[in-house]
């Protein structure tokens, strides 16, 4: 009988906050009638960005640090914005289209990215100042258009806004990791080098 352990406290919370994810999506489209469908999501919203902070201020306050937490914690973060951001999108067009677009595309290159650099280059990614103003500006744009039916008006200018500050917050991330990208660079080729050299080997044989 598998027995309870406070450690994976913060793996429930993340698991919790997958689960606010499809909530989120009936909620903001009226599937499920509970007032209004902008507000009864954004308070939704509200709760999982809460609960990210806690499960993130447990795991490291109390060294409540898992593997499966690892795999988590991003995945619902990431499972979030992409929701959030393409119901936004489909309600408000233009320019949130192209947020959209974007998210997608960014959050693809950072998996596919840190898959790379995790197998061939060995190291974590900091947070860092750039990447943190921007995950608030996002949430903050999501809490406008939630809460403030008059933001409709001019919340396309605000999203175009988020996209500069995104983009901005993307280079900023290739700038601060460029070495490690070089290193990923020449590993991956490193290891194809090494490939083509065991094939040529074994075709003279």
């Amino acid at each position: 009988m598998a027995t309870f352990e406070k450690k994976n406290i913060p793996n429930i919370i993340s698991v919790f906050r997958i689960v606010l994810v499809p909530l989120y999506v009936l909620l903001f489209f009226g599937v499920i009638p509970w007032g209004e469908p902008l507000i009864s999501s954004g308070i939704v919203f509200i709760v999982a960005g809460i609960s990210d902070l806690a499960d993130g201020y447990l795991a490291r306050r109390n060294n409540w640090i898992t593997d499966v937490g690892k795999l988590l914690d991003p995945l619902a973060d990431k499972l979030l914005e992409l929701a959030v951001t393409l119901c936004i999108a489909i309600r408000f067009g233009n320019a949130f289209i192209l947020l959209a677009a974007i998210t997608v595309i960014k959050e693809g290159v950072m998996i596919v990215g840190a898959f790379i650099i995790l197998r061939h280059g060995k190291f974590a990614v900091s947070s860092v100042w750039y990447g943190k103003a921007a995950t608030f500006a996002w949430f903050l744009t999501v809490l406008i258009m939630s809460f403030i039916p008059s933001a409709v008006a001019w919340g396309q200018y605000l999203c175009i806004a988020l996209i500069g500050f995104m983009a901005f917050a993307f280079i900023m991330y290739v700038i601060h990791f460029k070495d490690v990208i070089a290193k990923t660079w020449k590993e991956l080729h490193k290891d194809k080098g090494a490939k083509a050299s065991m094939t040529e080997a074994e075709e003279t044989k």
